[in-house]
């Protein structure tokens, strides 16, 4: 009888044991669990756009944002081949246009907005040894001159344009009746940053060989996180189609109250303030 008594004490301690320790597991998963955030962001905004992630993610540790950058137009062509993202924030209108006027639209009705906005401008190197042209070049126009041999600009070709810096660079050569001149001379690189690298470098690999540059046209705030290059002249706004940053939110997300709040955040005061303050954008 007493040893009935002491199995069935056992058998009832070791149920009430796994009761506790499987509410524990009830009561904290829910509090563990994360959501995945997929942006897909111009490239120019990367150094901007992670510092908001930190602050993000502090305010909101449930979630996790994971960017992939690239050209406006390359990241566009991803999306529309089924790569899986739920925010779409490109340097142009014209990428994001493609989504938005698709049958049936691509972006959550009402979901779509400028976040920031942007200027070009020209730059060359400061680094020895400065190539005689890049020393005095002080213009847009100036890339005329015989002594400037290599420019480098985004990838404007492709409809809509692969490299958004770089259709805006061939507006502002247009505009100043120069594009038929230097392009022959121009080298086109696959994203504005890499751009930047060119002409810090002073060298751009361009179907496998290595051409000279100058040069080479840029965003602001992308002069603005290099110590190797110095700003030669900003372009006219009205050179170019306006430089604005227009966020989506894509239509087959399955995250749709966390893409809200990450856009929402984005236009709020810290995300303002990171982007003007630290890094120069213009806000819209």
């Amino acid at each position: 009888m007493n040893r009935r008594r002491l199995i069935a004490w056992i058998a009832t301690a070791v149920t009430s044991m796994m009761l506790v320790i499987g509410s524990q597991f009830i009561n904290l998963s829910p509090a563990n669990s994360t959501t995945t955030l997929r942006v897909f962001a111009a490239v120019s905004l990367t150094n901007a756009l992670n510092d908001i992630k930190t602050q993000y993610q502090s305010a909101n540790p449930s979630v996790n944002v994971v960017y992939t950058f690239g050209a406006s137009g390359t990241l566009l062509s991803q999306i529309q081949a089924g790569a899986a993202a739920d925010i779409f924030i490109s340097a142009a209108t014209d990428q994001i246009d493609v989504l938005q006027n698709a049958t049936p639209s691509k972006l959550v009705a009402g979901s779509r907005k400028n976040i920031v906005k942007n200027r070009l401008v020209l730059i060359a190197p400061t680094t020895p040894p400065v190539s005689a042209g890049s020393a005095a070049l002080t213009s847009f126009n100036g890339l005329t001159n015989a002594n400037i041999t290599g420019i480098a600009i985004g990838d404007y070709t492709g409809t809509p344009p692969v490299v958004p810096a770089g259709n805006y660079a061939k507006q502002v050569l247009t505009s100043r009746g120069i594009f038929t001149t230097v392009s022959p001379k121009t080298y086109l690189a696959s994203n504005v940053r890499n751009v930047l690298t060119a002409v810090e470098n002073k060298t751009l690999v361009v179907g496998g060989v290595s051409k000279t540059i100058d040069a080479g046209a840029v965003y602001k705030t992308d002069a603005a996180i290099s110590t190797k290059v110095r700003v030669v002249e900003t372009a006219l706004t009205t050179e170019s189609d306006p430089i604005v940053y227009p966020l989506g939110i894509l239509a087959n997300t399955t995250v749709l109250s966390t893409a809200q709040s990450f856009s929402t955040y984005l236009s709020g005061t810290t995300a303002q303030n990171i982007f003007k303050n630290t890094y120069g954008f213009i806000l819209p």
